[in-house]
């Protein structure tokens, strides 16, 4: 016990002597401003402790450091840095209704554990009741709505040990962890300051979950002095209009050492010269999260779907392709979430719609599986390359027969990559597919069908 004991007791007397006599030799010498006509002159001069003597008054230095404020606020002020109120809207300080009608979401104040949407409305309400150093607006244009939040954050005080520790971590959780993944694709830059658009999920506290939310949030840091969050309702181009008018060129000139882009920057610049003036709808994420909160019907493969759906990993049908296809056998609220399905140039849709049929329930026979797996990875581009696979007298279903007289006599590139199918006076019915034989025209060998197991299947093939 004691081998424990008295290391760690003459450490920490041996820590408490060497930060006192550190203080102690900072106390002997003290820049300060000359009086007199030299008014830039710096003196040196000699601390003159009271009382206790030098080493009381380095211990009471010291207790100030430990218990001194961990945090400082700069003062700075910004009350005439409100942005001018942009032509066609109605500006107006921010209420707490402002941001209730943007998130669809009751603001509280309740120590029971919320939600980051809740926290954001915490921050602009704050704001509006005058804590701290910000400014709240409200920028209203008929059904949209842009609340506008510009602050000053507390600084660590570096002067404290607690400050310096805090500021220390904070600065290596800043450099190991910064890229979270939670943020999308820069929406702007306005003096070279840029504007992000953060991932539209709110974070439960208590449970960790993230639940796709339709408002969005933009936020901005400019030189760590300032902060700036938008939350809004609005469309692409509304947002746009606020933003640039935030005189960022007078918050970049308030900055100790700015960062050389900010001082050689003097445009406002969005993502996309063309920027939607359409007011966003729900979004995929919001309906496929809610559909698989309140359905038990679904299979696991739709479940699987509307759970990456609902993470944000596919927004648009060029998303799902690449792993469900063309949702064949889908329910079709699910199909619907993507919205109509492009029109696809007669590779992809062989491609595509191969994969989705692989990816249902339906029982396939040996060669329709080899068929269908070999589109979907386009080992088969041509008609000839399905010959090897078939054999005389077999039998397919119509749907991989259908996909069979999609494809060309020879691979031509450009040809299969045009969204329409070239021109020919050749009917479907009038294809035949023949073992040992090349495809083309001729008998019609797909007469032969009937039902079995549910699927219309006809014979490929057979006596001359």
């Amino acid at each position: 016990m004691n081998r424990f004991v008295f290391p760690i007791f003459f450490g920490g007397i041996l820590l408490i002597a060497a930060m006192a006599l550190m203080l102690f030799q900072q106390m002997q010498t003290e820049e300060v401003a000359g009086a007199g006509d030299k008014d830039d002159e710096k003196v040196t001069v000699a601390a003159a402790p009271s009382g206790g003597g030098g080493m009381g008054f380095a211990l009471q230095m010291m207790w100030e450091d430990l218990t001194g404020s961990t945090t400082v606020r700069p003062q700075v002020d910004i009350s005439d840095l409100v942005p001018p109120d942009p032509e066609g809207w109605y500006a107006t300080d921010y209420r707490t209704k402002d941001g209730e009608e943007i998130t669809k979401a009751t603001f509280s104040r309740s120590p029971i554990a919320k939600n980051s949407t809740n926290t954001i409305l915490q921050r602009f309400d704050d704001a509006a009741q005058g804590k701290g150093n910000a400014i709240a607006r409200s920028y209203l244009r008929g059904s949209q709505r842009i609340a506008f939040l510009m602050y000053v954050p507390d600084q660590f005080n570096t002067n404290t040990i607690r400050g310096g520790i805090m500021s220390s971590i904070s600065n290596q959780m800043s450099m190991d962890f910064g890229s979270t993944g939670r943020r999308t694709e820069v929406f702007a830059l306005h003096n070279g300051v840029p504007i992000i658009e953060a991932a539209p999920f709110s974070k439960t506290v208590s449970s960790g979950t993230r639940v796709p939310v339709d408002y969005r949030v933009f936020n901005a840091d400019v030189g760590g002095m300032f902060k700036i969050q938008i939350l809004t309702n609005a469309s692409d181009a509304s947002v746009a209009e606020v933003l640039e008018s935030v005189p960022m060129g007078e918050l970049i000139a308030k900055l100790p050492e700015p960062e050389p882009q900010l001082l050689i920057s003097t445009e406002f610049q969005t993502y996309t010269a063309e920027l939607s003036r359409e007011v966003p709808g729900p979004t995929v994420a919001r309906r496929a999260y809610l559909l698989v909160k309140t359905r038990l019907d679904y299979s696991e493969d739709e479940k699987s779907m509307l759970n990456r759906m609902a993470d944000g990993g596919i927004k648009s049908w060029d998303d799902a392709y690449e792993r469900y296809g063309t949702l064949i056998g889908y329910a079709p609220e699910i199909v619907d979430l993507l919205g109509p399905l492009p029109a696809l140039a007669p590779s992809l849709q062989i491609e595509y719609t191969a994969r989705a049929l692989t990816k249902t329930d339906r029982e396939w026979n040996d060669t329709e599986d080899r068929i269908l797996s070999g589109m979907a990875r386009q080992r088969i581009t041509q008609r000839k390359d399905v010959d090897r696979y078939l054999k005389d007298g077999e039998v397919l279903s119509e749907e991989v027969i259908a996909l069979i007289r999609l494809l060309p006599q020879t691979y031509d590139a450009v040809a299969v990559t045009s969204p329409a199918l070239a021109p020919s006076n050749v009917s479907a019915s009038e294809l035949v597919i023949r073992r040992g034989t090349k495809i083309g025209q001729g008998e019609n060998t797909f007469g032969n069908c009937k039902i079995e197991l549910g699927v219309r299947r006809c014979v490929v093939g057979g006596s001359d």
